[in-house]
Order: structure tokens, then C-alpha cells, then sequence
């Protein structure tokens, strides 16, 4: 039988793998990356390193300004309605500036880079480990369109970024494309946010520590407004590279994340920002790397 030739081939948007439990941090203490896989150690292997402080004066990417910010409340098929924060940047196209993911780029928003060969103390429970495969698609679906449309290929790639209060590692595997990782440094109290995506090196890993929304002390200052920070990331765009790499369609990544219980806990879920607008995203030439 001829294909029909107005059939186009399947799309992968992103493919789960297998979850495993971490294991007690208590005896083992350290993680390690290991040429972009993950190994939990009993005592420091390789060289030992520290996770990067914040620091709110460091601004990179592309920044907008006067932003506005409303809840949203979305019902997916399961029909357990939560709440999101629907942004509003004010633009018909929102921009990612391309970032190599060193040391220095990856602390402007809050985490902290794992090297090959490095290690790093990681004190958390509740976390798992697994595989996911995205396509090059996957930041043209979005959750927040309501019941029956959660596979549907949009003709735009929005802005879909989190923080929750317990740690991720995205490591980038040996062999293979760089990961990309769209990211934001939010200034809630004074309406800015600045967006990027960091190309990270195979065989490299990022450390996002957990995150809270800071609270506004009275009687602040517009600096001290300033000062207050919220990271956002988003995986979405994982598979970016594929787009400028002819014959690639999907990327094989590892995460460590939050297990069920950690996602779902009101202390610890993910809090998650939706912005309409379509994105661009521009390549990294691999030379920057």
C-alpha cells in the first residue's frame, strides 16, 4: 500500500523513562557527574565543589520591562484544576539570548555548573532519577490549553517556565547534542525578567538549588526591590539544538527531580508561569561552547 503522501511522520513531544528512587543521602552524600551521568557517592570523588551563591546584582539576557502578572487556573484532564501565573511581557515575540552554560553564565540564574569530574554535596530527599527523550517539538505543546488538547501541536513555541522548592539536576550525556535549558531571572517587585537559553556541553551537568518566592520587607527601597530575585527555568526546549543539526530530531537527557509525593506536597510543588506570545530562539554556534 502507498503512503499517503499528506501523512507526515510522528512527532515526539517528550518521552518518560524509567524513574529511580536516589539513593539515602545520608550515606551517600555526594553526587558526582560522571561525563553527564549522575553517581551517588558515599565519600568526595573527583573534585569537590560548592553550590554558587546567589547573586542579584548579576543580569544577562534579554530583559523586559513593566511585565504584568495574573493567576490563571487551568483544568487538564484529570480534572483537578491548579492554579499558574499567566505573564504578560507586552511583546508580539518574546526573545531568548543563546548562553554557553559556564560557571559565570549559569549563576546569573541561580545555578550552579557541574563539570565532568566533579562533585557536589547533595543533602535532599524525596528525589528521583530518570531519563527523557525530547523532540524538537516539545515547546510547541503546551498543559495549559484545557481537557483534550494536551497533545496538540501549536503553530508557536510559548514561554512555559517553574521553580519549586526542591533541587534539579539536568545533566547534558556524553556523545550527544548540547541540552538547552531556557531560563529566567524575574524581578517580581519591580516588573522585570530577563530570558535566555543556556547550551550545556555534553558531558556537563547544571545544579538548580530549591527556590522560594522571596516576600517584600516593608517599607523597602527600590533597590532592595531590585534585589529581590526569582529564577525560572523551563526543559521544554531541550531539544533546541536539533533544530540547527540536520537529521536530529529528538535528544536522550537524565534529570534528577522531585518523586510524587515531593511534586505534589504544597511546600515543595512546582509552581508554574505561562507567557502566550511566541518565542525565538537563536543557535549557540558550537564553537562557544
Amino acid at each position: 500500500m502507498v503512503k499517503d503522501e499528506t501523512e507526515f511522520d510522528s512527532i515526539t513531544f517528550i518521552k518518560d523513562g524509567k524513574p529511580q528512587d536516589l539513593k539515602d543521602p545520608v550515606a551517600f552524600p555526594f553526587l558526582y557527574n560522571d561525563n553527564g551521568t549522575g553517581e551517588q557517592h558515599s565519600e568526595v570523588r573527583g573534585k569537590l565543589i560548592t553550590i554558587a551563591p546567589d547573586k542579584p546584582d548579576l543580569d544577562l539576557g534579554n530583559k523586559y520591562f513593566n511585565i504584568k502578572h495574573s493567576p490563571k487556573t487551568i483544568t487538564p484532564d484529570s480534572g483537578k484544576s491548579y492554579e499558574i501565573t499567566l505573564f504578560d511581557f507586552g511583546v508580539r515575540e518574546v526573545h531568548y539570548t543563546p548562553f554557553s552554560a559556564n560557571k559565570e553564565n549559569v549563576q546569573a540564574f541561580g545555578m550552579t555548573l557541574l563539570k565532568s569530574g566533579e562533585c557536589v554535596k547533595f543533602p535532599y530527599k524525596g528525589l528521583i532519577t530518570s531519563d527523557f527523550t525530547y523532540g524538537k517539538w516539545a515547546g510547541h505543546q503546551s498543559p495549559y490549553l484545557g481537557p483534550g488538547r494536551g497533545r496538540e501541536l501549536l503553530p508557536i513555541n510559548p514561554t512555559d517556565l517553574e521553580y519549586h522548592n526542591f533541587p534539579h539536576v539536568f545533566f547534558s550525556r556524553a556523545g550527544g547534542l548540547p541540552l538547552v535549558i531556557s531560563v529566567a531571572r524575574w524581578r517580581p517587585y519591580v516588573n522585570e525578567i530577563a530570558l535566555a537559553d543556556l547550551w550545556v556541553k555534553p558531558g556537563d551537568a547544571i545544579v538548580l538549588p530549591p527556590k522560594v518566592k522571596p516576600a517584600l520587607p516593608s517599607c523597602s527601597s527600590d533597590n532592595v526591590a531590585r534585589s529581590l530575585i526569582l529564577d525560572l527555568h523551563g526543559n521544554r526546549n531541550s531539544a533546541r539544538a536539533c533544530w540547527f543539526m540536520e537529521g536530529n530530531a529528538t535528544l536522550l537527557t537524565t534529570t534528577i527531580l522531585g518523586n510524587n509525593d515531593t511534586m505534589m506536597a504544597e511546600a515543595t510543588k512546582p509552581h508554574y508561569h505561562e507567557e502566550k506570545s511566541p518565542t525565538k530562539h537563536t543557535l549557540l554556534q558550537l564553537s562557544d561552547l
